[in-house]
């Protein structure tokens, strides 16, 4: 077999991939490479006249093959970023957002606003692979975190990745639908978050291929407008004794008027907040709550 530098091999991938209509070619052919060949940035740029391992082109064949069919980058290589820290992520759970940082961000601040060292018990609905409930144990470590999902699936991946990190002994985690596996206690909650299934089902045909073919269909789905989710979650908090002093949704990009109404209605609300993502669209809703 004739031997190809690094540069040749990654010249060619990055064209089959610009070929069949790849955004992004050149990163994405080489963060393939680096992944199958564990170098980081520097180390893979410095090898270019290296010789590619024969050895490895059958599996960078192959998930170059994966990628134009529209597989997702992040289920080829098995991981996704979030918060500066890899995640495992496989075929079945959702992968995470960088709008969902945004959100992670607005806990841990207002966490701290309310109090710096008070050791909260927070709370994830649908946690998936577990990427909020994780990062908010990592950056805070006197919280008390709990993880909720309907998929076995994702819980599996999710505990994992809290493994890989040494939180799994500080996240308790549950299987069940929205709220009702912590109906049996009512335990207090102090801080909810949740990144819901927010697309209206209507829609989900209407996304690009790598989310509509390829991403759990239970993470995605929201039912006829997209809010069906938040509803449950807020008719479930009405039969908890008290309502939490924090609660943060992402949401869609039209949704902040219609989920801000449904905080309206609950009680002990002081107020209510839509922020924006970096496009300037409606992403996070947040409500704050009087105690007692």
């Amino acid at each position: 077999m004739n031997e190809r530098t690094v540069r040749e091999v990654w010249r060619k991938a990055s064209s089959f991939l610009r070929q069949n209509g790849i955004d992004s070619p050149e990163f994405e052919a080489e963060y393939m490479m680096r992944r199958i060949i564990g170098l980081d940035r520097a180390h893979f740029f410095a090898g270019m006249q290296e010789d590619w391992p024969p050895a490895l082109e059958l599996r960078l064949d192959n998930w170059l093959k994966r990628r134009i069919q529209g597989e997702p980058l992040q289920y080829i290589v098995g991981d996704q970023a979030f918060f500066g820290r890899a995640f495992e992520v496989e075929p079945g759970v959702l992968i995470p957002r960088p709008e969902t940082e945004l959100l992670v961000e607005a806990v841990l601040e207002e966490g701290t606003m309310i109090s710096a060292d008070r050791p909260f018990h927070a709370v994830d609905v649908g946690t998936g692979s577990g990427v909020i409930a994780i990062t908010l144990a990592l950056e805070k470590p006197r919280w008390q975190i709990t993880a909720i999902d309907l998929s076995a699936q994702a819980l599996a991946v999710a505990e994992r990745n809290a493994r890989k990190y040494g939180v799994e002994d500080r996240i308790l985690w549950f299987e069940g639908s929205f709220l009702e596996p912590l109906k049996r206690e009512y335990s207090p909650i102090d801080i909810l978050v949740s990144n819901p299934p927010y697309i209206p089902a209507g829609e989900i045909g209407m996304l690009e291929k790598t989310v509509s073919h390829y991403e759990p269909r239970l993470a995605l789905d929201g039912g006829a407008d997209g809010l069906d989710a938040y509803r449950a979650i807020v008719r479930q908090l009405s039969e908890w004794p008290a309502r939490p002093r924090l609660i943060a949704f992402e949401i869609g990009a039209d949704q902040g008027d219609e989920v801000a109404r449904l905080f309206q209605g609950m009680e002990n609300v002081v107020n209510i907040e839509v922020r924006q993502d970096l496009a300037g669209k409606d992403r996070i809703v947040i409500g704050r709550f009087a105690t007692g």
